[in-house]
């Protein structure tokens, strides 16, 4: 007895090509990760670093550690930049850029290190370098930085320490500027207790009429 074989529909033939080629186009947007360096002046510029650093002073490249006094050693951290708008609620309706991307990961690794700095009491975040996967990459100037479809990566390596204030340094908080006292008050003579005779008239008095003649 031979049984019939069901032919597969076109309509089912079209929809299994077109999820074969999602997924063909899905691997390689999973998969990708872009390797940059990027500036550390620059994304600091468009960044909020300085305000959460605050008073805290920051160096990148290992040998700018030297001589401080290190309250806390290999610091690892690493920083997320999505494409969520400010980290919450929905994504982007423009993909940022990959630069952007970096930017928002170098901000989120810098607020963990500042963090953990201000919990170690120590007052500066020496040595910084870039450590992605363990893999050293050590510059005063860049960062690394590793991107993919949807976020990007930044891992940081730094020692907490205490730095010496050099002498002549201005402090962060400046005491208050002493305020000059006002001026002392003119002293105004006191008016008289009596009031000055009138002023002399200025005109002279017409003379009395003649008086008429007698008949």
């Amino acid at each position: 007895m031979k049984i019939a074989q069901r032919q597969p529909s076109a309509r089912r033939t079209a929809v299994a090509f077109a999820a074969v080629a999602l997924a063909a186009l899905a691997l390689p947007a999973q998969s990708r990760n872009v390797r940059l360096m990027e500036s550390v002046p620059d994304t600091v510029r468009v960044t909020r670093v300085r305000d959460i650093l605050g008073n805290l002073e920051m160096r990148f490249g290992g040998d700018t550690g030297r001589g401080a006094n290190v309250v806390r050693r290999d610091v690892i951290v690493k920083g997320v930049g999505t494409t969520k708008l400010d980290d919450v609620g929905e994504d982007d309706r423009v993909r940022p850029r990959d630069h952007e991307l970096c930017a928002r990961a170098f901000e989120d690794a810098v607020t963990q290190l500042a963090f953990a700095a201000r919990g170690a009491r120590a007052t500066a975040i020496v040595g910084v370098i870039s450590n992605y996967e363990g893999s050293v990459f050590d510059d005063p100037d860049h960062f690394e930085c590793h991107v993919g479809a949807l976020k990007a990566a930044v891992t940081l390596r730094a020692q907490l320490a205490i730095m010496p204030t050099p002498p002549g340094a201005v402090p962060v908080i400046s005491p208050p500027v002493p305020v000059a006292p006002p001026p002392a008050p003119i002293p105004v003579a006191p008016a008289p207790d009596y009031a000055p005779p009138p002023p002399a008239p200025t005109f002279q008095p017409l003379p009395p009429a003649p008086a008429p003649a007698p008949n």
